[in-house]
């Protein structure tokens, strides 16, 4: 029973990085290996690392790194809390599907202790048997835990901000829907600002590569519900519009404009984002792909011009003076 167990491949999170991936598959290689020679006090010893090993992966991956000294149970639960979030807060602390998962964790818990007395990890003065209940309890206690934590990780990773951001400036595929199910998982409002301009940067300079779903998923759909994309968000993805991560000038001359437009409409203060934004674009060289094609650029901002806020109208139309004047038109 217990060789089967082992058998079976362990979920893996979308997004989880390699190397710590590794760390989950080796301590669960040793756990495999355990089982197919019964050696038991390894298999008690392994169970037990393969749940710590999971916990700090998850922590981790999950902006949380933990220290190598700190306490398994204080690990477990803290990687647990993590991941729980995934069920939804509406649900009341003694819900089934809250509770289901607290049993688990609790088996896990009891693994440090089994460790102790059976398993590998200690210099001994008595040995002491580890008889089949010992064993599949062990096993039993991590294979619940584990699969079920990294199950819920692939929701955390989902809604993690670095990996998306590297994934829009690297060139990361995203099909419909993709950028919608990662933003909302996200919850930009309740994103740090930080957090929050670097990821409307990022989508914004993806957008200006004219990556369709990305512009209409990350700044079109900002018209639809407005309170779910705050101000932050919206600036730093106006700035993405027009420069690229060297930190030069680069549109989309189709798309940059109206993009603008989307963005600023529900601004509380367009005025100073416009400003912001003519203050950067006069600091920024420009790329070689708008040297060729600055026109194209300045004619969708001046059709634009209708649909900016009125009170940012006149830094929009002093931005597009700046850049006549730079292109000699």
């Amino acid at each position: 029973m217990i060789h089967r167990l082992t058998e079976e491949p362990l979920p893996r999170a979308q997004w989880l990085r390699e190397e710590s991936w590794s760390a989950i598959a080796d301590a669960y290689d040793r756990l495999r290996r355990a089982a197919d020679g019964n050696d038991r006090p390894l298999l008690v010893g392994s169970a037990k690392e393969l749940v710590e090993s999971v916990a700090r992966v998850t922590l981790a991956a999950a902006g949380k790194p933990s220290g190598d000294n700190a306490d398994y149970l204080q690990v477990l639960a803290s990687a647990h809390k993590t991941v729980e979030h995934a069920i939804g807060p509406e649900l009341a602390a003694n819900d089934p599907l809250r509770q289901i998962p607290e049993a688990a964790k609790r088996m896990a818990g009891q693994l440090r202790e089994l460790r102790n007395r059976f398993g590998t990890g200690h210099g001994r003065a008595v040995v002491h048997t580890v008889t089949d209940e010992v064993a599949e309890a062990s096993v039993h206690g991590a294979l619940i835990w584990t699969r079920w934590a990294l199950a819920r990780l692939h929701i955390v990773l989902l809604g993690a901000v670095q990996p998306l951001i590297s994934g829009l400036l690297e060139g990361e595929s995203f099909y419909s829907g993709d950028l919608t199910q990662r933003l909302t998982a996200a919850n930009i409002t309740k994103l740090d600002e930080p957090e929050q301009r670097a990821l409307g940067l990022a989508v914004g300079q993806r957008a200006a590569r004219a990556t369709f779903n990305v512009r209409i998923e990350g700044i079109e759909a900002v018209s639809k519900n407005p309170n779910l994309w705050p101000d932050p968000y919206r600036e730093a993805a106006l700035q993405g519009l027009f420069i690229n991560p060297d930190g030069q000038v680069f549109t989309d001359p189709d798309h940059s404009a109206t993009g603008a437009a989307v963005l600023l409409k529900d601004h509380t203060a367009p005025d100073l984002a416009v400003n912001e934004l003519r203050t950067l674009l006069a600091d920024s060289s420009w790329s070689v792909e708008f040297q060729y094609r600055p026109q194209a650029t300045i004619t969708s901002m001046e059709a634009t011009t209708p649909q900016i806020p009125a009170t940012a109208q006149q830094n929009w139309q002093a931005t597009i003076n700046d850049l006549k004047q730079r292109a000699g038109l």
